[in-house]
C-alpha cells in the first residue's frame, strides 16, 4: 500500500510540473526576441553596473534617465565613472531600485531621479516587462524582489506567447529611436533628436502634477528600506528630479506647490535631496518626444544641473562652466504620405484649430447613427492631425473607424462614448515619433476593441513601440 501511495505521489508531482517545465523549455528554444527592442538595453546596463568596482556616480530612474544625460560631460564634471541605470519603460521603478542594489559598492554616490508621476512613485510592476528585459541576461531575474515572485510567475505565460507570435510574424526591430542599438557604453541614448517631435510642444495625455497625493507611502517606505542598505555598504545616496517640461505642469501648479511638493520629499526620505525642482523645469523646445524625454540641447542643460548639484555635496567649491545652449526651433513638418484616395467624410465631423492643423471635437448628429467611417485627411483647407478627447461620445452604433497617417495625436479617452467599436483600422506604417498616444485609447471601448494595421511591418514597429507597445497583448493584428 505504501509503495502504491508513493507511486502516486509522484505521478501526481510529475502531472504538476511537467507543464512547467514543459513551457521552461519552450522559452529557452524559441530565439530572444527583445535583444534590439527598448528593453533590450537593460542588460548592459545592469553589466556595466556590476563591472565597474571603483567608487562611481550611479543614476537610477526611468526612461528620462536614459534620455536625459550626458554621462560622459557628466563624468569629467564629477570627476567619477559614471553609470546610466535608467530605463523603465513599463518595468517600474522598483524593478530599478532591486537590480540596482548588487552593483553598488563602497564609495558609490547614487541619485535617484523617478519621473513624477503617480505609477513611477509607486510599487508598479511589470512581469511580463521584466521576462522581455531579462532575455539577454537571465542572471537579473535572481534580483527581482521575493514579493514580485508570483507576478513574475504568472507573467510568464502571457511573455511566452508574445515571444511566439514575434517569432512567426517577424523578430521586433524598432525604427527610430527606441532600438536598443541607439545606446552608448554608459547607457546613455545616442541618437540624432535635434528638436522636439511633439504636435503642441508637450504631450497632454501626460500632465505633470508635482503634489504629494501622487506618491504611494509604500514606495516611500521601499526607498527607505533600500538607502538604509545601499548606504550600509558605504555608499551615498541622493534624490534629484527628472527634466520637466514646463508646458506640461498641471494648471494648478505654483511657486508655492513645487516647494511643498519638494518640502514633502525633503521630509519623507531617508536621503538627501539634493535639487531644486525649478532647476530642472525647462522650456518645451529642450523636449524630445514626450513631457520627460530630452533633446540633444535639452540633455546638456540636465547634465549640467545634475554635475552642479552632484559637486556641491561632495564640496566641490570650483565654478563649473559648460555652455548652455539655446531650444531649438522646430522647422516645418513635412505632410504626411497617404493613401492615393481617401474618402472626403469631413462634413461629418466637428473640429477646433490646434497646433499644425484641426482637431476632431465630435462627430455630427447623422454620422454619430453610422456602423463606420473614416478620419477625413483635410477639412476647411486644414489637415486634421487630432482626435480629442470624447471625440466620439454618443457613436454607440459604431462598429468600424479607419485612421489616415495625417493623424498623428491620439488624446486620451478620444473614443470613450462608441461602446460598440471594435476595429480600428490603422493606416500608418511607423509609430515612432510619428505617432502619440497615452494610455487610455480604449477607455470606454469594449474587451475586444481592437487595431488593424494594413501590413506585417507596421505591425511589428507598433507592436515594439515604447508607447503603442502597451496595446500588443490581444488588441492588435494585422488587416485580413
Amino acid at each position: 500500500m505504501k509503495k502504491f501511495n508513493l507511486i502516486k505521489f509522484v505521478a501526481l508531482l510529475l502531472a504538476a510540473l511537467i507543464p512547467g517545465i514543459t513551457l521552461l523549455l519552450a522559452g529557452v528554444l524559441i530565439p530572444a526576441q527583445y535583444e534590439l527592442t527598448f528593453l533590450g538595453a537593460l542588460a548592459p546596463k545592469y553589466q556595466r553596473l556590476n563591472a565597474i568596482e571603483e567608487p562611481k556616480v550611479i543614476l537610477v530612474g526611468g526612461s528620462s534617465t536614459a534620455f536625459g544625460l550626458d554621462s560622459a560631460l557628466l563624468e569629467a564634471s564629477v570627476g567619477m565613472p559614471v553609470v546610466n541605470f535608467g530605463l523603465y519603460a513599463t518595468l517600474g521603478t522598483k524593478l530599478m531600485l532591486d537590480l540596482s542594489r548588487d552593483g553598488i559598492g563602497e564609495g558609490d554616490i547614487v541619485v535617484l531621479a523617478p519621473e513624477i508621476d503617480a505609477q513611477t512613485l509607486s510599487l508598479y510592476f511589470n512581469a511580463e516587462s521584466t521576462w522581455q528585459a531579462a532575455e539577454a541576461d537571465p542572471s537579473m531575474l535572481l534580483h527581482v524582489g521575493s514579493d514580485n515572485w508570483g507576478e513574475l510567475l504568472s507573467g510568464y505565460t502571457g511573455y511566452l506567447g508574445d515571444k511566439f507570435d514575434f517569432y512567426r510574424g517577424g523578430t521586433p526591430d524598432p525604427t527610430g529611436v527606441y532600438n536598443s542599438r541607439n545606446f552608448n557604453e554608459y547607457g546613455d541614448i545616442q541618437y540624432e533628436r535635434p528638436y522636439n517631435t511633439m504636435l503642441l510642444g508637450y504631450d497632454p495625455n501626460m500632465i505633470i502634477s508635482m503634489d504629494a497625493d501622487i506618491v504611494e507611502d509604500e514606495f516611500i517606505d521601499y526607498v527607505n528600506t533600500y538607502v538604509a542598505d545601499v548606504e550600509a555598504k558605504g555608499a551615498k545616496v541622493y534624490f534629484s528630479f527628472p527634466p520637466m517640461n514646463e508646458d506640461a505642469l498641471s494648471s494648478d501648479t505654483t511657486e508655492e506647490s513645487i516647494y511643498a511638493f519638494y518640502d514633502y520629499l525633503a521630509r519623507s526620505l531617508d536621503c538627501q535631496v539634493i535639487s531644486n525642482p525649478n532647476d530642472y523645469i525647462y522650456p518645451q523646445g529642450y523636449f524630445y518626444d514626450t513631457n520627460f524625454h530630452l533633446n540633444e540641447s535639452g540633455i546638456i542643460l540636465r547634465t549640467a544641473a545634475l554635475a552642479a548639484d552632484l559637486r556641491r555635496v561632495m564640496g566641490n567649491t570650483e565654478i563649473l562652466t559648460i555652455e548652455l545652449p539655446a531650444p531649438p526651433e522646430k522647422p516645418v513638418e513635412e505632410k504626411p504620405i497617404l493613401p492615393e484616395e481617401i474618402p472626403d467624410t469631413s462634413a461629418y465631423f466637428l473640429y477646433s484649430d490646434i497646433a499644425g492643423g484641426l482637431m476632431i471635437t465630435g462627430l455630427t448628429a447623422e454620422a454619430q447613427k453610422m456602423e463606420s467611417i473614416s478620419i477625413p485627411a483635410e477639412a476647411n483647407g486644414k489637415t486634421v492631425v487630432a482626435i480629442g478627447a470624447n471625440a466620439f461620445a454618443g457613436c454607440s452604433a459604431l462598429k468600424e473607424v479607419t485612421i489616415y497617417p495625417n493623424i498623428v495625436q491620439f488624446f486620451d479617452g478620444c473614443f470613450r462614448g462608441a461602446s460598440s467599436l471594435t476595429r480600428i483600422i490603422m493606416y500608418h506604417q511607423e509609430a515612432n515619433e510619428k505617432v502619440a498616444v497615452g494610455e487610455q485609447l480604449f477607455d470606454g471601448l469594449p474587451a475586444n476593441a481592437t487595431l488593424y494595421y494594413t501590413t506585417q511591418a507596421a505591425f511589428t514597429n507598433f507592436a515594439s513601440d515604447y508607447y503603442w507597445g502597451a496595446y500588443y497583448s490581444n488588441r492588435m493584428d494585422i488587416l485580413q
